[in-house]
């Protein structure tokens, strides 16, 4: 897609808020807003100013001003948005040289494709990470002086088998049992279907979807592999798309290593 598509893409759906987001050094993204007002090829060219210092391992005070540069070919429709909204994944550049920023990550994953074409051992390398994660209910965490927790339920846990809140209809996957039980067992199956519609909506190739090992919600659902840029690009669309379709349905997702003592993580 060129800059002039986006723009037709853009008018064609009506769109009103343009959404600008990159990667910080952490790997997370980080995003702000603009009318479409301000949609035009120059910000494809030239590109749209933020204030650097303010995100993690980038620039100092002194030298805060960075560059966005969006790449058309990641013009999407935000799935959840109140006003139409077009996403745009950007690389960060440097304002005073105009080159790419050392520091941001998806230019790190573009110079390593062009390293290994110019090494002649490959032309292309594909990617396709297993991302399994946890879909929970309540989520209470603090740290004070005097004390410090934190708590996860989930309607779905094993320890809930006792639960007075009403109903408690039994149906709680036993440590390590959660692997590929059918409903009602499997409490979460058309909220993964969900994720799945809209991850496939934004454009991303899914092969399956299924409740994992874990107790308390483990869920996996696997993306078909393709290059390094642009599975590193769906993967944060992953998670995006995945976390607000549970906060969508008053659920928290989370891809912690390990939030379960002695369960799958």
């Amino acid at each position: 897609m060129k800059p002039k598509d986006v723009l037709a893409f853009a008018k064609e759906n009506k769109v009103e808020i343009v959404d600008l987001k990159f990667v910080d050094l952490p790997g997370l993204w980080q995003h702000f807003s603009i009318s479409t007002n301000e949609l035009n090829v120059d910000l494809f060219e030239q590109g749209i100013g933020f204030d650097g210092s303010s995100i993690r391992g980038f620039q100092t005070i002194d030298e805060s001003d960075m560059l966005l540069f969006p790449d058309a070919d990641t013009a999407i429709l935000d799935p959840f948005t109140q006003l139409p909204t077009l996403s745009l994944i950007c690389n960060v550049r440097d304002p005073l040289t105009g080159q790419a920023y050392s520091r941001d990550p998806r230019f790190v994953a573009q110079k390593a494709e062009k390293y290994l074409q110019s090494t002649g051992v490959a032309d292309t390398s594909y990617w396709g990470p297993e991302i399994e994660f946890y879909i929970f209910d309540n989520i209470r965490f603090d740290q004070s002086y005097n004390y410090g927790f934190y708590y996860i339920d989930s309607e779905e846990g094993a320890w809930n088998t006792g639960s007075d809140a009403g109903p408690n209809l039994g149906y709680k996957p036993r440590y390590k049992e959660g692997y590929f039980p059918v409903p009602p067992m499997d409490h979460q199956h058309d909220l993964r279907s969900e994720m799945v519609r809209t991850l496939e909506k934004a454009g991303v190739v899914v092969e399956i979807h299924h409740h994992e090992v874990g107790t308390a919600g483990q869920a996996e659902i696997d993306m078909r592999y393709t290059t390094l840029t642009k599975m590193a690009d769906q993967v944060l669309l992953y998670k995006y798309i995945i976390k607000n379709v549970g906060r969508r349905h008053g659920k928290t997702v989370t891809m912690m290593p390990k939030p379960l003592f002695q369960d799958n993580g």
